[in-house]
């Protein structure tokens, strides 16, 4: 799944191509990813509206429209935003929506797993309806105290905690893992033994992991791609969550693989000891 710095990377060429255009028709061929409006509903109340901005919270993308309304975003697992079909024909069937433009420019999002969503939401609208309405705050914009008082009172696995949106919003597996390497914290640590100072090196970490990551225009491990086939380089410079990786880059041992709530977790037994719990 796209993470904090893919989706920034996404929106980043989202801007650089449809800021300001004119949305002049909609075709939606999988009905079941639009959510709160029916496909004629979207479609009717899309044509026209021009594309002023493209901004992300977390892991979801803000398309915000003419007549104040927002386009809301989410890729899921495999969501993919091409500019003027810029795809192979075998990739058609995994075509979701087609919006086309003025300028009779397009931009179609393709999603082969088809679990990205689309919402649609007007400012008159309640704003209990807002898609991000219990997403934490991002790592930038969040303080120590303010994590920390999250994190005390919780004693689940602080790997699990990282990934939790409505805690902090945008880290996902890959990062949670690099994230904690980098502190030598074991990803089963209770997230109440986590102390205020830790968690005050630990945004100043996550946040110099994000930005370099955004930087290399993210991490493609599979299949990510942000946008017109163009994949990411930071997996080149990841330390941990690599399963091509089997040394420690640090002290050599071997890099060892959990199941923590699910998600495969990567983590150096040696410099992340569980005694440092």
């Amino acid at each position: 799944m796209p993470e904090l710095p893919e989706v920034r990377v996404v929106v980043k060429h989202l801007k650089e191509n449809v800021l300001n255009k004119k949305i002049s028709d909609v075709v939606i061929y999988k009905e079941k990813l639009f959510h709160n409006f029916s496909a004629n509903e979207y479609i009717n109340i899309l044509k026209n509206k021009v594309i002023l901005d493209v901004s992300n919270y977390g892991k979801l993308i803000t398309f915000t429209l003419s007549e104040n309304y927002y386009l809301y975003s989410h890729l899921r697992m495999e969501g993919k935003y091409h500019f003027n079909n810029f795809v192979s024909q075998n990739n058609s069937k995994h075509l979701i929506v087609k919006f086309i433009f003025s300028d009779n420019s397009e931009l179609n999002y393709y999603d082969s797993r088809m679990f990205g969503t689309f919402h649609l939401w007007n400012s008159n609208m309640d704003k209990n309806l807002k898609p991000y309405r219990t997403l934490g705050k991002e790592p930038k914009d969040i303080t120590p105290k303010e994590l920390y008082e999250s994190f005390k009172n919780s004693n689940v696995a602080i790997k699990t905690k990282l990934l939790d949106q409505t805690c902090i919003a945008g880290i996902g597996n890959i990062y949670a893992d690099e994230i904690l390497f980098a502190l030598k914290i074991y990803p089963l640590m209770p997230s109440n033994k986590i102390s205020l100072e830790q968690t005050s090196e630990l945004l100043k970490v996550a946040n110099k992991i994000l930005d370099d990551s955004f930087n290399a225009g993210g991490t493609t491990i599979f299949s990510f791609e942000s946008f017109n086939h163009k994949k990411g380089n930071y997996q080149n410079y990841l330390m941990i969550h690599n399963p091509n990786l089997k040394k420690c880059k640090i002290c050599n041992n071997e890099i060892k693989k959990i199941k923590i709530n699910g998600r495969g977790t990567y983590f150096c037994p040696n410099c992340q000891k569980e005694k440092n719990v």
